[in-house]
Parts: structure tokens; C-alpha cells; sequence
């Protein structure tokens, strides 16, 4: 079997039994690879192995294209964004179903389990301020995934971020590559600009702010910003009401279209312009998810626990970029800014130049993007 990469030797019988759970009723998975077959087929709750027969659904892909794959390089999401897939039978849902299932028979990644996220008694609602210790504060980032600090900017830091942004959004126009829009029944409206230290010596400011490297080095004192890749510093502005776009994004990891093994651990400070909540669009999160994997197309189920993050202007919160979290429709007048400021390893460099991250692809094919959703 030339194809398939040898399983990890620590591989749990019930944790393969849990991401087998998802693919029962999509069918069995053929990749077809420069002419060679590997078939996935779900027998009870393990997974057999075949270079013989085609499966219910046959993905075709290069070489390189499969290796993204095994190589948690790309995601399910990511090949069909970029065009590289082609399905003979079946479709994209059958292919997406066997994602927690192919990504822990090839790297090992548990499924998500509440029992796995271990949160050590800690509150996972838990407002933490500069005034905690770098250990506590480390503990408490790594044990949920997420970490909310109150109260580390002043107003007047606030004010004038916010004056700046109003400034970049007025200039800001589809297909600039320095924002995003969303559809609304009233026409195009900004909802992200990306970039933004690049245009912006008040945002640098706060990009290259000693308490923002404070919590960036409590996961890993080597991350460093990258304001000229990877979207650099982006501003999220929350548009009130339905939209057709990317302003309200479902449940997700940051590495969901690909780059794991790239970018993986990195950590994003969100700095609150404006504060959050569900009226004006607030962050949710599943403590503990990080290193795991959800389904595709994943909702709220009664054994995941999910924590609603409010804040004031001037707070910061802090996640790992594989934990599991949305930003949902605001329910009134919308209207949250947050500025996301990610510190990467040094490996990123290696692979990804300006321009040339997942979220550029992804701005650049709108079409594909609706079609998905």
C-alpha cells in the first residue's frame, strides 16, 4: 500500500471509534493518485485498508496534493478552495465526513472527547487581568485554549485604534486585498481589514505593544508577528443582521483550510476595540479543544460544553489557533471590532511568503466561498 501512511503505533481503539462514527453513512473513500487506489471502508468501529475496488465516493488528486493531505499541509477545505480536487463518484460531504478519521489514522489527532479536555477544576469564564503571573496565566491558556485578560488598554488606546480604523474602512473598496465585504440586503459593507499595521502607524503601535508580547510568549517566548503575511494584523468589524459572506464564521479552527503542520501551535491576541457581546457579536469557545478535532459542518451537542466570551473595549483575549470557536451573528445592532494580532512559529517563514497564506486564497475566491457555505 503505497499510499497510505503507516498508522501512528498509540492509536485508541474508542478514540477510532468515535471518528469512525462520522463516516458510517457517507460510504467508503477512494483516493485515486497518479493511477494507484487506496479505499477506506469503515467495517464496525475500525477502518480497513484496500488498493482493490472503488469506494461510494473517488477523490482525485496530484501527488503533491495527497501529500498536503497526509501532511496536514491541507485540509478537505483547502484542496477544494484551491481547485485540486475531482470527484468521479460522490461529493465534497462524503469526502469532509472521513476528515477526523483520516487525520488520526495519518498524524494521530484525536477526535474531540470532553473527557480528553481536561481542565484541571480550573473556570474556563475566568477574567484574568496583567496583574496574574505569567504562570498563571500560562495555565490557564493552555488548559482551556483560550484566555480572556481585562482591562489592557486604556480608553484613549481605544479611541484612537477605533479612529483609524473608521479611516481605513472609509478607503477601503471590494477587491482591494486590504479588506473583505460581505453581501447585506443594504449593499457591500466592509467587514475585515487585513494588513492593517501596514497602513497604519497607531495599529503598529499596538501590534508591537510589550503587553501584547507579554501574552504571545505564554505559549512559546520564539512566536514572533508576521505583519506582512498570514492576513498580518487584521481588524474584524461585525456587520448587524443577515450576511452573505464571511463576517459571521461557524464553528472552526484557524487552521481549517490547512497549515497544522506550518503554523501550528501559534497563538492570536484579540485586542477589543469595542467590547463584545451577543447583541454586537461575541466569541464562542469549546475549552479544551485544542489538539483535537471536531466534525465538518459541526453544531452544538449536549456533551460539548461552550463558553460565550464578553468584553469590554480595552480587553484582550488570547486563543491557540486549533481550538475549536465561532463568531456568530450578532443578535442586534452588531458592530464588534476586534483587532487580531498572531504570533507564528518559525517555520512559517519557511513555507508561506507575503500574499501567499489560506485567508488571501480564500478572500480572492468569493464564489467558491458561497458555494461552500
Amino acid at each position: 500500500m503505497t499510499l497510505a501512511p503507516p498508522r501512528p503505533a498509540d492509536l485508541d481503539p474508542q478514540s477510532l471509534a468515535t471518528a469512525v462514527a462520522d463516516v458510517r453513512r457517507a460510504g467508503s473513500l477512494t483516493f485515486k493518485v497518479d493511477g494507484e487506489l487506496l479505499t477506506y471502508t469503515a467495517t464496525g468501529d475500525d477502518v480497513v485498508e484496500s488498493n482493490e475496488g472503488e469506494g461510494d465516493t473517488v477523490v482525485v488528486l496530484s501527488r503533491q496534493d495527497w501529500q498536503h493531505l497526509v501532511g496536514q499541509i491541507r485540509t478537505p477545505v483547502g484542496l477544494l478552495l484551491a481547485g485540486a480536487l475531482t470527484f468521479e463518484k460522490g461529493d465534497f460531504p462524503h469526502f469532509a465526513a472521513w476528515d477526523r478519521v483520516l487525520r488520526y489514522l495519518h498524524n494521530g489527532v484525536p477526535p474531540y472527547s470532553p473527557d480528553r479536555a481536561d481542565l484541571k477544576g480550573r473556570d474556563p469564564r475566568a477574567a484574568m487581568s496583567l496583574a496574574d503571573s505569567d504562570e498563571e496565566l500560562r495555565e490557564q491558556l493552555t488548559t482551556m485554549g483560550f484566555l480572556l485578560v481585562k482591562g489592557v488598554f486604556t480608553p484613549e488606546e481605544m479611541a484612537a485604534a477605533n479612529a483609524e480604523v473608521d479611516r481605513l474602512a472609509a478607503r477601503a473598496t471590494p477587491g482591494d486585498n486590504e479588506s473583505w465585504f460581505v453581501e447585506t440586503d443594504e449593499g457591500q459593507q466592509v467587514c475585515r481589514l487585513v494588513y492593517a499595521t501596514q497602513r497604519s502607524e497607531t495599529l503598529k503601535s499596538l501590534e508591537q505593544d510589550p503587553r501584547i508580547a507579554r501574552l504571545a510568549a505564554l505559549l512559546d517566548p520564539t512566536l514572533r508577528v508576521a505583519p506582512d503575511r498570514m492576513e498580518g494584523s487584521a481588524v474584524l468589524i461585525k456587520v448587524p443582521g443577515k450576511t452573505r459572506g464571511l463576517s459571521n464564521i461557524p464553528w472552526h479552527q484557524d487552521c481549517g483550510t490547512g497549515g497544522h503542520a506550518i503554523f501550528c501551535p501559534s497563538v492570536s491576541m484579540g485586542i477589543q476595540l469595542t467590547g463584545s457581546s451577543r447583541e454586537t457579536g461575541n466569541l464562542l469557545m469549546v475549552p479544551g479543544s485544542q489538539g483535537q478535532t471536531l466534525p465538518f459542518a459541526w453544531t452544538e451537542a449536549e456533551d460539548v460544553p461552550v463558553v460565550e466570551v464578553d468584553t469590554e473595549p480595552g480587553d484582550v483575549t488570547v486563543h491557540i489557533q486549533d481550538v475549536m470557536h465561532a463568531s456568530p451573528q450578532p443578535t442586534a445592532q452588531g458592530g464588534r471590532r476586534t483587532m487580531y494580532v498572531t504570533h507564528y512559529p518559525a517555520t512559517l517563514w519557511d513555507h508561506i511568503g507575503p500574499g501567499e497564506a489560506y485567508n488571501d486564497l480564500v478572500r480572492n475566491r468569493t464564489k467558491e466561498v458561497g458555494a461552500l457555505a
